[in-house]
């Protein structure tokens, strides 16, 4: 019997999900060492997004963030087994503290719709958990992965505790905007790099890097009247620390170049109280304005 490499991912994840969650991070502090011993894709991403986001700091101090979030980066993936298969009941033991919660509990009070900016920072997934078991049931786009053995790991550990997933189409746009007309809260990534020829994005800078950043969540707050927030599941010793954020006003102003620069820097603010743990792998930047060169290549 053939087994293919979905399968072999999906033993391993159903494997580590069942083991407590320090030792999920032991595992994932292994193979962030790896990462950073060698050569690999992820390392070199990691350097010059550093390198690019950090120049005040000295090559020693870059090349210990690179080395520190490479090991985030290993335990992110690991201890998101756990956060998907545990119960809510034992997950949130591990949820030790909630700051600015204030913040949330007055937007739900108004009655309008929320929508809730989740970095790739710290561990996203805890919020597909904690918000509507906690809170309220959200909705939030989902694609499905490029391992199609895959899907049903996601998907079941996502939805869990009630979270609604919808396909990122027009459909799944037109749920979202009924959802928060509704007073209903939804969970966006805003620092996905858009489609460049759907018209999805404009450039607004981050870490003063010139970044082609989507408007959907500044388009749905215009049309919902919705509030918007940023929250991040940080890492910390025996669990997570739960932050919210309040952007600026100009988050919500009609023009788009405004409104998407407001949500680039309060993104950037969750991202400078934790460098280590966002995604510096990812290719942040690899779409430039016209005549600029990816710094990827």
């Amino acid at each position: 019997m053939n087994i293919t490499r979905g399968q072999c991912l999906v033993f391993i994840f159903n494997i580590i999900g069942r083991l407590p969650l320090s030792t999920s991070r032991l595992l994932g502090r292994l193979a962030g060492f790896v990462l950073w011993l060698v050569p690999n894709k992820s390392r070199r991403t990691t350097q010059l997004n550093i390198a690019l986001c950090f120049p005040e700091l000295s090559s020693t101090q870059q090349s210990k963030l690179v080395f520190n979030s490479l090991q985030h980066t290993g335990m992110l993936v690991l201890e998101t087994a756990v956060v998907w298969r545990k119960p809510y009941s034992l997950l949130k033991q591990h949820i030790s503290t909630i700051v600015n919660l204030d913040l949330l509990e007055a937007a739900k009070a108004s009655g309008r719709g929320i929508i809730l900016l989740l970095p790739h920072l710290g561990n996203w997934e805890i919020f597909s958990r904690y918000m509507p078991a906690e809170h309220d049931l959200i909705m939030a786009l989902y694609e499905p992965p490029s391992i199609i053995e895959l899907e049903s790991l996601i998907k079941t550990g996502r939805e869990k505790d009630g979270a609604k997933l919808v396909p990122t189409n027009s459909r799944g746009v037109s749920a979202l905007l009924k959802h928060l007309r509704k007073g209903g809260i939804t969970c966006i990534l805003p620092d996905q790099v858009p489609d460049l020829n759907a018209n999805s994005g404009v450039f607004a800078p981050f870490f003063k890097q010139p970044t082609y950043t989507m408007t959907l969540a500044t388009q749905l707050a215009q049309k919902t009247h919705s509030h918007v927030l940023a929250a991040t599941a940080k890492r910390i010793q025996g669990g997570f620390e739960i932050i919210f954020f309040k952007p600026e006003e100009s988050i919500y102003a009609g023009d788009a170049l405004v409104a998407v620069a407001a949500m680039n820097r309060v993104v950037e603010e969750c991202v400078r109280e934790m460098p280590e743990q966002y995604q510096w792998e990812y290719k942040r930047f690899k779409r430039q304005p016209k005549g600029s060169k990816s710094p990827y290549k």
